[in-house]
């Protein structure tokens, strides 16, 4: 006989077998997270060596795009550095977008005093600004190099 259901995609049937297993949990309909930190962890293990830093970048990416304003603002520090994971493959007004990216994260840091992590993103903002920064937007590289 014929099956006259609507067809289940392979992906709907991997996420509920995962979610019968507890190692993925849904949020909401459209949001899913690991029942544990340490499944996490082992599946991003299943990743190459080589691929998980793009694979970060590409997450950061995705978050940028899509969180508000307010929840970018509450994930800054995350959302940021998940995209520096991969800004050595970034290019043209991507580099400057996520160089200023750095800089609010950097300053929210410094307003936090956390100091040492300010710096972290400064010096990122900076590399991704390179030498030509200072002809391109000098007064963001003094920002980058003076907080």
């Amino acid at each position: 006989s014929e099956d006259t259901d609507t067809p289940v995609s392979s992906l709907d049937t991997c996420l509920q077998e995962l979610e019968e297993e507890g190692l993925w949990e849904r949020v909401t309909d459209d949001v899913w997270h690991f029942g544990h930190d340490q499944i996490q962890s082992a599946a991003l293990e299943l990743i190459s060596a080589d691929k998980r830093d793009h694979f970060r970048g590409e997450i950061g990416n995705i978050l940028m795009k899509r969180l508000d304003l307010e929840a970018l603002e509450a994930s800054l520090f995350e959302v940021v550095s998940l995209c520096n994971c991969s800004m050595a493959t970034i290019s043209g007004d991507g580099r400057e977008e996520l160089a200023r990216m750095n800089m609010r994260a950097g300053m929210k840091a410094s307003e936090n005093a956390a100091f040492d992590t300010a710096a972290v993103y400064f010096k990122a903002g900076r590399e991704l600004m390179g030498p030509e920064g200072w002809d391109d937007d000098q007064d963001k590289m003094i920002k980058l190099c003076s907080e």
